[in-house]
């Protein structure tokens, strides 16, 4: 309550723009103005009084001879996009086109005109902007009945007259510096809407990072406490967008024309600056970001009981063309002091407040606090570093375990003579596709006989149920139809090259999909520290689940452009396109992380996207995981070769034929009484040259 009495006691009369030296907030802390007596009703030079209601219109009357204008032809084409975001209703851009201008709408004509730099030329009509009431002064200003106005009640209770255009009339800022060197802020905003710019309601920004004298910046610690309209609570969020905190709704309205009174609490941390003889906080009231006229800026600045203020400044307009003759300064109490603006806040002109203390008013920042603070500016890094090695020390310890043989899966690959020969020679071949017609006539779907100059394949059965997919595939394509018997020869070679290519794709999925479960253990623990490094980083955020949608859509953009990448394509040219564009996007997915996390830390990530692909295709090559199986096919091979007279005569015989001819070892099996009757490693050697 005190703070509003504060605010009270010092809001200050609208008037025109004064010519002022023009400074930068750097000279401001050489240059620091003097507080003003606190009491509002004090006279100040060249200022009306306040209680003389003729005197007040005659002096706006006398200011607004001098006001800035400019046609509608000066503005240029506002539709271009280097034109300024100013969103205009169709009745005042016809208002513009006839010349039939309001003094607000000179007012936006004024700041788009300081902005551009065009030239102004002066009005001499005489008309009221309007008048903010000061305590006790509740007299309406005479207006022109044409002139379209609003009644807007003030949060402190007072009642003014405002243009019935989208502004901001009103601005209150308290700022309560606590012993902690935590900040509470609250804010209360007085908008008029009529359905433009204001369409979703009012989004207050804040900055994302404070700056020291010597240009070190530092993250700010932003905690949102409640924002309410018209005294009405709505749930608000904090979003990040560049260097910038916004505070938007997370349910998205529409904002009917009218008056609202918004309200803004939230705590800042680390928005003091610790000196060696003193500690410094600054603070842009308006933002410098709203494109909306600010009719009265006000701020209250307080400290604990017993503290005092070692300097102020107050600066107004824009960057590198500030002036310290738009505000006052007002001491409302020994630990308080008031800072107001004299003239409207034009659009993208900022009001900043700069106030020294004594650095004992402050607790110093302990251990857990500074180690709070050095997670807090480079934790992204730290965390992204650690999932890095995490993931490059598991790999580095693994390949040394599979390097000494002692690798054990439970992935299981069930054996066919084209997978072993696929294993063995890393191809697919006329020879795998033969001991694929092996194995189905040992298998009973297929019959194969020799008849005189010809090879017939006879289809035994149309259950295959019990095959495998590609298997399937195979013999419908050899089998079409009706068909049931097919010759091995130039007629049906269309039915074997297709029969082929289903095999062939069936044998290299089924591989893929093998070496995948091998190194899926390595894999989920690659891909758990890298979600678990990123959701570290996304906790650190203003918004952790804003950071952590776009960090992991970037990180799954990365990985498929990173396989597009590795992927080999026949034609060159598409190569050159793929891989650029492939580039292209991983680099833009790097810089959309850098936008919220530090532009290292979004390298580390995208480099562990990569080392998961690159050590993962090392794991699967035949010398790392898939060693133990190539190495159970060739023990299998050199049972084969060296039990060549056992297995010719037993059962053995026919249940291993096709592998036999699969490992090229049909040269020491030859046909006895004993296999004569599954023997037809001759046929097979015959279908091979056909194909």
């Amino acid at each position: 309550m005190r703070k509003l009495f504060f605010a009270i006691c010092f809001i200050i009369f609208s008037s025109t723009l004064a010519k002022a030296d023009v400074t930068t907030l750097d000279e401001a802390a050489q240059n620091r103005s003097t507080p003003q007596n606190s009491d509002p009703f004090q006279p100040v030079d060249g200022m009306p009084d306040p209680k003389n209601l003729e005197e007040v219109i005659s002096f706006f009357k006398k200011r607004f001879e001098n006001a800035n204008i400019s046609t509608l032809e000066e503005m240029g084409d506002l539709s271009k996009p280097g034109a300024m975001d100013i969103q205009h209703s169709a009745e005042y851009i016809s208002d513009l086109a006839n010349q039939k201008k309001s003094t607000f709408e000179k007012i936006y004509d004024a700041a788009m005109q300081r902005i551009s730099g065009e030239k102004t030329q002066n009005n001499t009509e005489q008309t009221l902007f309007y008048n903010l009431a000061q305590n006790n002064f509740e007299q309406q200003l005479a207006v022109p009945t044409d002139f379209p106005v609003v009644d807007v009640v003030l949060p402190t209770g007072n009642k003014i007259m405002a243009p019935a255009m989208e502004h901001i009339p009103y601005i209150l800022t308290s700022i309560n510096i606590l012993p902690t060197g935590l900040v509470k802020v609250d804010e209360e905003i007085t908008v008029i809407a009529n359905n433009q710019k204001l369409q979703n309601g009012f989004v207050k920004v804040l900055p994302k990072f404070s700056t020291s004298r010597t240009k070190v910046k530092k993250k700010l610690d932003i905690d949102l406490i409640n924002v309410s309209i018209n005294g009405e609570n709505v749930a608000h969020i904090l979003e990040e967008i560049g260097d910038k905190i916004y505070i938007k709704p997370i349910e998205k309205y529409t904002l009917a024309p009218g008056v609202y009174n918004y309200k803004f609490s939230y705590f800042l941390d680390r928005k003091l600056w610790y000196y060696n003889d003193f500690t410094e906080f600054y603070w842009d009231v308006t933002g410098s970001y709203l494109n909306l006229v600010i009719g009265s800026a006000n701020a209250i600045v307080s400290v604990a009981d017993g503290k005092s203020f070692l300097s102020q400044s107050v600066l107004t307009g824009y960057n590198k063309r500030l002036s310290s003759d738009r505000a006052v300064i007002a001491n409302l109490d020994s630990n308080a002091l008031g800072f107001a603006s004299t003239t409207p806040i034009l659009p993208g002109e900022g009001m900043h407040i700069l106030v020294s203390l004594d650095k004992n008013t402050f607790l110093s920042p302990d251990i857990n606090r500074s180690f709070v603070w050095f997670v807090t500016d480079f934790g992204d890094m730290l965390f992204a570093t650690f999932g890095l090695l995490a993931i490059l020390g598991a790999y580095i310890l693994s390949w040394a375990y599979i390097k000494k043989n002692k690798s054990k899966t439970g992935a299981v690959f069930n054996n066919s003579a084209a997978g072993n020969r696929y294993f063995l020679t890393n191809n697919f071949d006329a020879k795998s596709f033969v001991g694929f017609l092996l194995e189905m006539k040992k298998k009973q779907y297929i019959d194969i006989q020799k008849q005189e100059n010809n090879i017939l394949l006879i289809k035994k059965t149309d259950n295959l149920s019990a095959l495998k997919k590609g298997e399937k595939k195979a013999l419908n394509q050899l089998f079409s139809g009706k068909d049931s018997v097919i010759s091995a020869g130039l007629p049906n070679a269309l039915k074997f090259k297709r029969a082929y290519k289903e095999l062939e794709k069936s044998i290299v999925s089924a591989v893929k999909f093998f070496s995948l479960k091998l190194n899926i253990g390595y894999l989920v623990f690659s891909v758990l520290m890298l979600l678990l490094s990123t959701v570290a980083i996304a906790m650190l955020a203003i918004n952790p689940i804003q950071t952590g949608v776009i960090l992991v859509s970037s990180i799954i953009a990365i990985a498929f452009y990173t396989h597009m990448l590795r992927k080999k394509f026949n034609s060159k040219i598409v190569s050159y396109i793929v891989k650029f564009f492939s580039s292209a996007f991983i680099v833009f997915s790097v810089l959309l992380m850098s936008v919220y996390i530090h532009f290292v830390s979004a390298v580390i990530l995208a480099a562990i996207v990569y080392i998961i692909f690159e050590y993962s295709t090392m794991f699967i090559k035949r010398g790392g995981l898939l060693k133990n199986k190539i190495k159970d096919i060739e023990k299998l091979k050199s049972y084969l070769e060296s039990n060549v007279s056992s297995i010719s005569i037993s059962q053995e015989f026919a249940n291993q034929q096709a592998n036999i001819y699969v490992f090229e070892l049909d040269n020491l099996f030859t046909k006895t009484d004993k296999n004569k009757k599954h023997y037809l490693l001759d046929v097979a050697k015959e279908i091979e040259n056909i194909l």
